[in-house]
């Protein structure tokens, strides 16, 4: 095929996925019926495998591989964290903990007169967060279960509470920042320091971002609100209740943030010897909590009869979400073999011009590009074109790509098949459209100002 065939055939997949979307047909369905047709046809056309090695012999049979393999891929990383995290938080519900955490947080909370105070605060420890849970996807399936809640209980819309835990956790940042090593790699600087570059490049461009995409985010979502009708007036707030009704002891409001707590504690911002994931985190705690279920109830059965929410809350999410995640693979393998965000790129990266031309091509190009479908660790590293320009100087380039991976990354907030959407979509129960119309603006509010910050202060 023609790469202006390629184009066509890629931005077609784009916009009937988005109107598919909006017409809220079943998304799992959607993406996987999509990506088959495309798959099988550009096979058929161009007689190549989807599968570059290791195929079955057959390139109409890769073409179910690839389905294989999307099952593989998202039950065996992202897919596995969604659905123990969610099946933690149903076991959280059924014990009654997450409850006793809303009320036990909420009511201080809920004396401060400003939500706009609350939105800056979360949005703040959102991206801290990042650094000691660099996946995106499995700190917003951990904020879904501790901090979204919490937000509802205040008096925040689950529009705006959706919206801002895309936006804060777009922005990717810390001393293990792996999308910063890929992006430095594909530049050929691979003798960069991430933890030196983490102190010197990032912590003021992050800094401007929280501040100017706070503001802009507090603006447009009140818009919505209003205007949607979604609005919460604070004397419309039922009356929490009283935290003996739940008749449970009051340290079981730890127990719902306890797997965040234990990836914190054992994470490189606090010690170096000890590392733990999110999954083995999620059943640390609901060891311990079982155990201590055990001796408080003293009913073994019981207390295993109420164990089986876990793994209900475990089936529930592979349903709403891991079911998505699956088709969005089978999708993007087919974007990838029509090629046409490779194309794309490309030409983003061809282009010439200044030093700050140059940056702000590169921003944008990447903001687009992921924004419409493409991985952000495999579009920043085609951008070689863009890497020579900047070539005069290690230091340029080193700022180029600052810009690049920060673009890039704040794109995954309006990425409509981008895990993380799936995930606060189905997580929070708001659509995917309704999500991106209130992020794209913060978004394109924060990437303007790292552009800005990161050409003033190289």
């Amino acid at each position: 095929m023609g790469e202006a065939i390629r184009i066509f055939v890629t931005l077609v997949m784009i916009v009937m996925i988005l109107v598919i979307v909006a017409r809220k047909y079943y998304t799992a369905t959607a993406f996987l019926g999509i990506g088959f047709v495309v798959l099988l046809v550009t096979t058929l056309v161009t007689g190549q495998s989807a599968i570059a090695e290791g195929g079955s012999g057959n390139a109409l049979v890769d073409v179910f591989e690839v389905m294989a393999n999307a099952i593989t891929t998202s039950l065996g990383s992202t897919g596995l964290v969604i659905m123990v995290v969610m099946g933690y938080v149903g076991y959280m519900t059924h014990i009654k903990a997450a409850e006793l955490f809303s009320i036990v947080v909420a009511g201080p909370l809920r004396k401060i007169k400003h939500s706009e105070i609350l939105i800056f605060a979360t949005f703040v420890l959102v991206v801290i967060v990042k650094l000691a849970i660099p996946s995106s996807s499995s700190e917003v399936s951990l904020l879904i279960a501790t901090v979204f809640p919490v937000l509802i209980a205040v008096g925040i819309s689950k529009e705006t509470s959706a919206a801002l835990l895309m936006v804060a956790t777009a922005i990717v940042w810390g001393p293990s920042n792996t999308l910063a090593l890929t992006a430095f790699n594909g530049a050929g600087l691979e003798n960069i320091s991430i933890p030196v570059y983490f102190v010197t490049k990032e912590i003021l461009p992050v800094i401007c971002m929280i501040i100017v995409g706070t503001i802009v985010f507090i603006l447009v979502n009140k818009y919505f609100d209003k205007k949607e009708g979604v609005l919460v007036s604070r004397s419309e707030l039922p009356e929490l209740k009283d935290v003996k009704e739940l008749g449970i002891p009051k340290f079981y409001a730890i127990f719902p943030v306890l797997p965040v707590l234990l990836v914190i504690i054992f994470s490189p911002i606090v010690q170096k010897y000890i590392t733990i994931s999110v999954v083995a985190a999620n059943f640390m705690s609901f060891l311990l909590v079982m155990v201590i279920e055990i001796i408080r109830k003293h009913n073994i059965r019981q207390t295993f009869d109420d164990s089986k929410a876990l793994f209900e809350g475990m089936g529930k999410a592979f349903v709403s979400v891991v079911s998505i995640l699956i088709g969005i693979n089978v999708f993007s393998a087919a974007l990838n073999q029509v090629g046409g965000l490779k194309i794309l790129a490309g030409a983003f990266a061809s282009a010439g011009g200044g030093t700050i031309t140059i940056a702000v091509i590169g921003a944008a190009a990447a903001f687009i590009l992921i924004g419409i479908g493409s991985s952000i660790s495999g579009t920043l590293p085609l951008f070689s074109s863009l890497y020579a320009a900047f070539a005069a100087s290690e230091g340029e380039l080193v700022n180029m790509v600052r810009i690049l991976i920060f673009g890039g990354s704040l794109a995954s907030a309006v990425n409509p098949i981008a895990p993380t959407t799936m995930i606060v979509s189905g997580g929070c129960n708001v659509p995917i459209t309704t999500i991106i119309k209130r992020t794209i603006i913060p978004a394109l509010a924060c990437l303007l100002t790292e552009i800005i910050v990161c050409i003033l202060i190289p």
